[in-house]
This record gives C-alpha cells, sequence and structure tokens, in this order.
C-alpha cells in the first residue's frame, strides 16, 4: 500500500539486518507475527531512527496468561493526535484477535469493554489496555497488527485511515500519508451517490441467490458429521464448512458477527426451521435452474425428513416446528419462527408451481391456531412439554393477550391467508380482534424487542392482508398509520433508521453500562438517533410488508417507499472478491451516516456483521425476485390445495 504511494520500502528477513542496513534519520517497521522484545540494535540510537514495532501475541508469551481476548473489547481513540477525523472518545474495532495485556502512560488508542454506537456513551472504562502508545520519542508501539487492517477487516474502515496516516506521519512520511488510499476488501456494492445500473434489482438478486452456495452453509453430505458433533464449539459457532452440498441435508443459520484476523468469520451451526424454509424460498424465487433445485431440495429436506416436524397426529403438537432440530430445540415452538417457516414454503411452493409441501403449510398453520388464545394472541414460544401436558384446546381457550408484533404479527398475516384459502371464519374473527387489540391500545402498550421500529415493520404485512381479505376503511387507515410511522424513519437514502421505545418495555435494550456491552442481545444504536439500518429485524420486514402495502393500495407514497428501500438496499449488498463467501449478502448493520457496516456490536448472539440466511438474505432476495415478476406474496401461490380432512381433524 506504501509502494503504491511512491514511497521506497525495503523489506529484510531479520530485525538485526534490517537495523544494520537502515539509513541513518530513516525509519524502520516492524511489522507482523515477529518476537520484538529487545529490539534495540546497538547502533540504533546513533542512526537517529524511528522505530514503530508491532507486539502481537506469542506463543512463548501466552503461558504467563496475560492475555486478551477482544470480541468484546473495542478500540477507544484517547489521544488528539489523529486530527478531526478521529477526535478523543471515538470507537473502533479490531474483530476479535488475541493481545497482550499491556499498561502503557498516554496511549494513543486505548482497548476495552465500552458501550456506544460510534462514541463513548458512558465515559472511559473503568479498565482499559494500551493498543498503541510511544514509550520513547524514537519509538511507536502496538500490541496488535495494525498493518494488517484491511487483511484484518478492522472497522469501521474509513476511520482508520487517520491512524495508519497518523503513523506514517510520525515515521517521517507525511507525503506518503497524504496519498494513502485503499479499497475495502469487504464494502458495500455501491456509494450512496453512485449511478445505477437499469436493471440493478436483477443483478442484486441473482448474486443473492449464488451466494447461497458460495456461503457454503449448504450441508454436505461429508460434513454432516461435523453438524452432529458441533457441539465441541461454543453455541455451535465454530468454522466456516470447506464443502457445499446442494441443499439435501439442509442449510446452516448463517455467520456470527466476529471478525477474525484473517477477515475471516465463524459459522452458526443451526438447522433451523424458518432459515431453512425462507433459504428455499429465495432460491426458487430468484435462482437459475441449479439454483432452484437446491431450494426444492432444502425444502424438501426440512418440511419432509428432519426431526423439526412434530408430525405425530396422536401428539397435542402436532403440525408444529421446533426451533432447530437439535435435542430440547426441536420441541420449542416460537409462533413468530413457525410462521416464516409457513410463509417460507408458500413463497417456495408458489415459486415451483407445485402442491408437495401445502399439507405440511395447512398443518403448520392450524397447530399454530389451535395453540393461540381465544383474543387471537399465542404467547413469544410454546414448550413441548405443556402443550403435551395441558392438551391443545388449553391454548385454544386461554385469555391469552401478548402485545409484541415481533412474536405475534406473521402467524397473523398465515392466519389471515388461510382464511382466504378455507373461508373458516374463526381465522379471520380471532386475528381481526387481535390485531384491533394492538392497534386500539397504542404502541406504548406493545412489548418490544430490539426496537420499536421492528414492530412497526412486523405490523405492514398482516394489516396488508386484512385489506385483502376485509376491505374496509377502517383497516385502510390502520394500515396507512402504520406504513405512515415506518417510512417517517426512512432516511433520503432510503434507509430506515432503527429506533427504540420505553426502556421498561423492552426485551433487548441497549446496555446501560460499559460492563454490559457483549452480554445480552441489544440493538444494533446506543440512542435514538444513530443513523443505522438494521437488515436482520427492520429493513427486510418493512420491504416486505411494505411491497405487500403497495401492492394491495396503489398508495404512490408507499410505492416511493418500496422503491427506495430497494435501492438502498442493492447500494449496501456486500462485494468481496476476497471473501467470496460473504459476497452478494447482507450483513445486519449498515451505518449510512459513514457507509459503512457498522454498529453497536453489543448483541450477544446477532450482532452487526452477522449474516443470516433466513430473515435477511432470504426476503431481501425474494422481494426483490417478486418486484422484477410485478408479483405480490399475496398471489404467490394461487394454486393452494386445502386439505379438508386435516381441517376436519385439527380444528375444533
Amino acid at each position: 500500500m506504501v509502494r503504491q504511494t511512491g514511497k521506497h520500502c525495503v523489506r529484510f528477513d531479520s530485525r538485526t539486518e534490517a537495523f544494520e542496513r537502515a539509513k541513518p534519520g530513516s525509519s524502520v517497521l516492524l511489522l507482523g507475527d515477529q518476537d520484538a522484545e529487545g529490539y534495540t540494535d546497538p547502533k540504533a540510537p546513533s542512526k537517529n531512527l524511528k522505530v514503530y514495532v508491532e507486539e502481537p501475541i506469542h506463543k512463548e508469551r501466552t503461558k504467563g496468561g496475560f492475555v486478551l481476548d477482544t470480541l468484546w473489547l473495542r478500540v477507544i481513540v484517547t489521544s488528539d493526535q489523529f486530527g478531526p477525523e478521529l477526535e478523543q472518545g471515538r470507537i473502533l474495532s479490531i474483530g476479535s484477535q488475541m493481545i497482550p495485556a499491556v499498561s502503557a502512560k498516554d496511549p494513543l488508542l486505548s482497548i476495552g469493554r465500552v458501550a456506544g454506537f460510534d462514541k463513548l456513551a458512558f465515559g472511559m472504562p473503568s479498565t482499559t489496555n494500551a493498543l498503541l502508545w510511544s514509550p520513547d520519542k524514537s519509538t511507536l508501539k502496538s500490541c496488535a497488527t495494525l498493518s494488517s487492517f484491511g487483511t484484518s477487516r478492522f472497522a469501521p474502515a474509513k476511520a482508520w485511515k487517520p491512524v495508519i496516516q497518523t503513523i506514517l506521519r510520525w515515521l517521517g512520511a507525511p507525503e506518503t500519508a497524504s496519498l494513502l488510499q485503499w479499497n475495502p476488501g469487504v464494502r458495500p456494492t455501491f456509494s450512496a451517490k453512485e449511478a445505477l445500473p437499469g436493471d440493478v434489482e436483477r443483478i442484486a438478486q441473482q448474486r443473492a441467490a449464488a451466494w447461497f452456495s458460495r456461503s457454503k452453509l449448504l450441508v454436505a453430505e461429508k460434513r454432516v458429521y461435523n453438524y452432529n458433533t458441533a457441539e465441541q464449539w461454543p453455541d455451535r459457532v465454530g468454522p466456516m464448512p470447506d464443502i457445499a452440498g446442494d441443499g439435501t441435508y439442509g442449510m446452516l443459520e448463517g455467520y456470527s458477527s466476529a471478525i477474525d484476523a484473517l477477515g475471516m468469520q465463524p459459522v452458526r451451526w443451526y438447522r433451523r426451521a424458518d432459515c431453512n424454509a425462507e433459504s428455499a424460498m429465495a432460491l426458487i424465487q430468484a435462482g437459475n435452474r441449479d439454483q432452484r433445485q437446491i431450494g426444492g431440495n432444502i425444502a424438501d429436506f426440512i418440511a419432509g425428513r428432519s426431526t423439526v416436524l412434530h408430525d405425530d397426529p396422536a401428539k397435542q403438537s402436532f403440525g408444529l416446528v421446533g426451533w432447530n432440530d437439535l435435542g430440547p430445540y426441536r420441541g420449542t415452538f416460537y409462533g413468530d419462527d413457525n410462521a416464516r417457516y409457513i410463509l417460507g414454503l408458500i413463497g417456495a411452493s408458489g415459486g415451483l408451481k407445485q402442491n408437495r409441501w401445502d399439507d405440511q403449510i395447512l398443518k403448520c398453520i392450524l397447530a399454530n391456531f389451535r395453540t393461540s388464545g381465544a383474543n387471537g394472541f399465542r404467547g413469544d414460544s410454546l414448550g413441548e412439554g405443556d402443550i403435551e401436558r395441558q392438551g391443545w384446546r388449553h391454548f385454544y381457550d386461554a385469555a391469552t393477550v401478548n402485545m409484541a408484533p415481533h412474536f405475534e404479527a406473521y402467524l397473523w398475516a398465515c392466519y389471515l391467508w388461510a382464511y382466504d384459502k378455507t373461508g373458516y371464519k374463526p381465522l379471520l374473527e380471532r386475528t381481526e380482534k387481535a390485531i384491533a387489540r394492538v392497534i386500539a391500545s397504542g404502541e406504548d402498550a406493545w412489548t418490544w424487542t430490539n426496537g420499536s421500529q421492528q414492530e412497526r415493520a412486523r405490523m405492514l404485512l398482516p394489516l396488508a392482508w386484512l385489506v385483502r381479505v376485509h376491505d374496509t376503511p377502517v383497516h385502510r387507515t390502520w394500515l396507512a398509520d402504520m406504513a405512515k410511522k415506518v417510512i417517517g424513519y426512512q432516511a433520503e437514502c432510503g434507509a430506515i433508521r432503527e429506533e427504540f421505545g420505553d426502556l421498561s418495555h423492552g426485551i433487548a435494550g441497549p446496555p446501560r453500562s460499559n460492563e454490559a456491552f457483549g452480554t445480552a442481545e441489544a440493538p444494533l444504536i446506543q440512542e435514538n438517533g444513530d443513523p443505522l439500518a438494521d437488515m436482520l429485524y427492520t429493513s427486510n420486514f418493512a420491504f416486505l410488508g411494505l411491497h405487500e402495502a403497495a401492492a394491495v393500495t396503489r398508495d404512490a407514497k408507499l410505492v416511493q417507499a418500496e422503491n427506495k428501500l430497494a435501492e438502498f438496499l442493492c447500494r449496501i449488498q456486500i462485494k468481496s472478491s476476497t471473501h467470496p463467501e460473504l459476497d452478494g449478502a447482507w450483513f445486519r448493520a449498515f451505518d449510512y451516516g459513514d457507509w459503512d457496516f457498522w454498529a453497536s456490536n453489543s448483541d450477544l448472539g446477532w450482532g452487526a456483521w452477522s449474516i443470516e440466511s433466513g430473515w435477511s438474505v432470504s426476503w431481501i432476495t425474494t422481494i426483490l425476485a417478486l418486484r422484477t415478476k410485478h408479483l405480490a406474496f399475496w398471489d404467490v401461490h394461487p394454486g393452494f390445495r386445502v386439505n379438508q380432512g386435516l381441517v376436519k381433524m385439527m380444528l375444533p
């Protein structure tokens, strides 16, 4: 990189040779994984050298235990030497690395557990470690390999430029520092203002469809053993598979948010019901012939051979699907995850114009409906043990109220869709009753999960479909008001800005201290107003909701909002030749202020750089595909076949 600016650089194999051959008044850089202890050469002082030293972890130095894992630590700017571009209190990231614990006076950069979006929210943490410091006038030290900032994907990318420039200026190369330029190896596909090709949405969906195989998340037959033994890794988060399957053995959940020193991210080794069905849908709706075949294989797996299915008619849990296919998880039934499993199979079936998963779709809808209460609410989740012990009628007759659209809204959408197909009135009546109660209560009565904006985004789909099955002025007003609230947070670039409500009503609020950072699920923002879009919990579902709302109302403002969001999502799609496993996907977080992949990475499970095969990539890809086909999701599977025997068996 420095050579690209025209600066002459000479590389030596040993520090001794470097000091011997260094010209008086020049600079010596000891970079990377080398033992820089006792680096000073007797000739160095007389040569008036400037020396920059990187002291990463070495095997012989880890035995003492003075080692820090930076997974939940963040870099803090603790000096004013970086200029106005990087003020004191700014937060940066070096990802997940092992570094030595160092105490130094007046460090330029420190590292510690600290809360905040991009600036300190609660001041300096009680404990910090020096990251970049100057022990004397001729030496600058780092306990991490800062020279690998590009390879290691330090973030935000733009913020590291003044750090590297400051080091170069300190070394006596101001002209080189001013010419320093590089393109991050993982970056948005387009800038905020760059002209887009006319078929950008088609290109984006094709790249996304290709990502499913490139990601290597498709479980290969040779890696089934690895899947079955993945409990060896904490929370089953382990290395990326080396080969990809064809969908026959399903698909892994996605990429975890951690980024190691090589710029690699670990994988979540779970086969979730929702992620598999949604991935099948995306591949079938957006893919070529081979990709559609893979999508069909995934759907056959998750709706046929997978252990997520509870397919014994003698059981009270008949028709439900577990969170994933492992141990106790397969007996945990989240209504929202079941709903997106249903919607995924609807999209897959419609894309292939086949009926082979129709019974599974209907069974899952009816199983969830009969474990929802008289008020139309089901609760966040139910357990297999409780259902088998108390029977499904206990839940069907219960007066359950759960003012949480995140968990309830997509089941309501499924019930409305099923009412249209079956004509079974309780599906409409109970759903309409629940939606009316949620609307009448106002948002102050809602329980939000990672933010209030995601709750509004979730409501768009059932409200749009309620207009489909029961078109009244009141229902249109409900939809228009909710859409207006969502669009009210849309930035000029098309991003939907995150927001959370009263913290006492939140399940997963922002950390309220430095010590709390990285200890629980959390939003990507620290405070309202942070310029952040969330592709896991909000923007993806707002995209679906706006698409359906615009289709049913033909409202010009909704069409415009959907178009702006589509353009934004095409711009921020991941582009990378160095990490093909990421190219074509979408990270959870995007800072549209600095136009970079960045956020408060406090969420314990699904942080800023996580990629979910379902949820994010699948829904964005599917809606882009439906837009090119001029098709609403409501109309995606018109040939659905109702098995009246199932209806009579499962419903009162």
